[in-house]
């Protein structure tokens, strides 16, 4: 995306002032899970896979509370998984999880994920590129990657979190609530929908850093959707292989 720092540079989100309260850190953390997830599904290379255990080990998850705790575990998990493997490894279990093309069970891409009409892919790219231009963001024209790729929406929501922390601390609650309504709805209409679903593919046919990854997304996507109260509908022809196990019931302050 251009409009912003790209995850792909691994740059920091700006610390807000100190004394910031909880519900600020609480976005930031959830800003950095989002980063985090963004790069794990990215094509790996050197800085990447360097990066990845670096950033697991740094998330503070204790201002998640309940939920934090519960994903402390799956964080632990993908630290150890990034810190043992190396890029090559972590390129042959990419390319073994998602194909040299898109494979129908285990998409990388929202409009190829489940049996949906193709001729509605348009407009649920139109869609989702909406979301980003509210934002002030688009697609670099050299990005290799279109708007509806799972590390590109995972950014955004990253994004979003950030100011939302960053709303919370210079302009006020009630445009902190109208990021979080975003968040909220680009989860309840795209990423809470098919997120789920490729994460519980990547689980079953990856090992490593790759699995752990896709094991972090579901816990997290599932406890953002328990915390924004919504239930996202899977995708129309997903299949679906097994639940989350400790799920979070704490909701949005």
């Amino acid at each position: 995306m251009s409009g912003r720092p790209s995850t792909s540079t691994r740059s920091e989100p700006r610390a807000v002032s100190t004394g910031a309260g909880a519900a600020v850190e609480r976005a930031l953390a959830r800003s950095r899970l989002y980063r985090l997830l963004a790069l794990a599904f990215r094509y790996p290379d050197a800085a990447r896979v360097g990066a990845l255990g670096q950033l697991a080990g740094a998330v503070p998850v204790e201002a998640l509370g309940e939920s934090g705790r519960a994903l402390r575990p799956a964080l632990a998990e993908l630290a150890s998984a990034a810190g043992a493997t190396t890029p090559e490894a972590l390129q042959d279990q990419y390319v073994a999880a998602f194909g040299h093309v898109t494979l129908p069970d285990c998409p990388l891409y929202e409009s190829a994920c489940g049996a949906g009409d193709p001729f509605q892919q348009p407009q649920a790219l139109a869609n989702i590129s909406g979301f980003y231009r509210a934002f002030g963001l688009e697609m670099a024209k050299d990005a290799a990657e279109r708007a509806d790729h799972l590390a590109v929406e995972l950014e955004f929501m990253h994004y979003l979190a950030y100011r939302e922390a960053y709303a919370l601390e210079h302009h006020g609650r009630e445009q902190a609530r109208l990021i979080r309504g975003a968040q909220r709805r680009f989860l309840q209409d795209h990423l809470g929908r098919w997120g789920p679903v490729v994460a519980r593919a990547v689980a079953a046919r990856a090992d490593g850093a790759l699995a752990a990854a896709a094991r972090l997304l579901e816990r997290f996507l599932d406890a953002e959707a328990r915390r924004s109260r919504i239930s996202p509908s899977p995708v129309a022809g997903a299949v679906h292989t097994g639940e989350v196990d400790g799920r979070s019931q704490e909701g949005e302050p």
